[in-house]
């Protein structure tokens, strides 16, 4: 797998439970939260971004992205 992609949990106060956010070299995509259940995990986008050194070429295979993705929501759940 791309190890391109960075998994962060932790405790977001917008959410009762825990959240995962998911990161291309550095550069926030999404996070993930269960607060409507297991069965109901909700992804959000992010459009800003963070600043950084220098500029991440969002671009990266899907396959590789709907993995971390999967296993994100599957460690979230566990």
């Amino acid at each position: 797998m791309n190890n391109k992609f960075e998994v962060d949990f932790f405790s977001d106060s917008r959410y009762e439970e825990l959240t995962a956010e998911i990161s291309y070299k550095g550069q926030i995509l999404c996070q993930l939260n269960k607060d409507k259940g297991n069965d109901a995990i909700e992804i959000e986008f992010f459009s800003d971004s963070r600043i950084l050194p220098e500029t991440v070429e969002m671009k990266f295979p899907v396959d590789d992205f709907l993995k971390i993705l999967m296993q994100t929501k599957n460690d979230l759940i566990g």
